[in-house]
């Protein structure tokens, strides 16, 4: 038990480093691309700082301590549910990481933009909604990818 614990621990912080390095860099992507204008850790920070200054660092440690948060939650899943191996654990990634892409993005759109202290962030349109969503479709698919690799059943 103890063994699997640890496994588990290990498995689901890998994974949640390695999703939300996956997450920015879809969404870096997208923004590179001239779709959307904006920085999500920045934003995240902000939101909760009310300013620019430390803004980065505190949106930073927040993203990948809810990465790894959530990864625990997203493999406790797929160990439940018993898909830990490929590819269907990485399949069960990608849809729960659309499902909660989709929360995410929704809730920016429609309540978090209005409520932003920071000028630059008020205004989050589908694009934005959009570019959440495949960030979070990241992160899910390479938390069940990891998953996958290092299985747990």
């Amino acid at each position: 038990m103890t063994f699997f614990l640890l496994k588990y621990l290990v498995t689901s912080l890998v994974a949640g480093v390695l999703g939300g390095l996956a997450m920015e860099l879809a969404m870096w992507l997208i923004a590179r691309a001239g779709l959307v204008k904006g920085d999500m850790i920045l934003a995240l920070g902000s939101l909760l700082t009310k300013s620019r200054d430390n803004a980065y660092r505190t949106g930073l440690y927040i993203h990948v301590t809810a990465a790894m948060g959530f990864a625990l939650v997203y493999t406790l899943l797929l160990v439940t549910l018993g898909y830990t191996h490929l590819p269907m654990s990485m399949m069960l990634g990608l849809g729960v990481g659309a499902l909660h892409g989709l929360i995410v993005s929704l809730m920016l759109v429609w309540i978090v933009a209005d409520k932003h202290p920071l000028e630059e962030f008020k205004e989050a349109d589908l694009l934005v909604g959009l570019s959440h969503f495949a960030g979070h479709v990241a992160y899910g698919g390479v938390v069940g990818f990891v998953v996958g690799l290092m299985p747990l059943g």
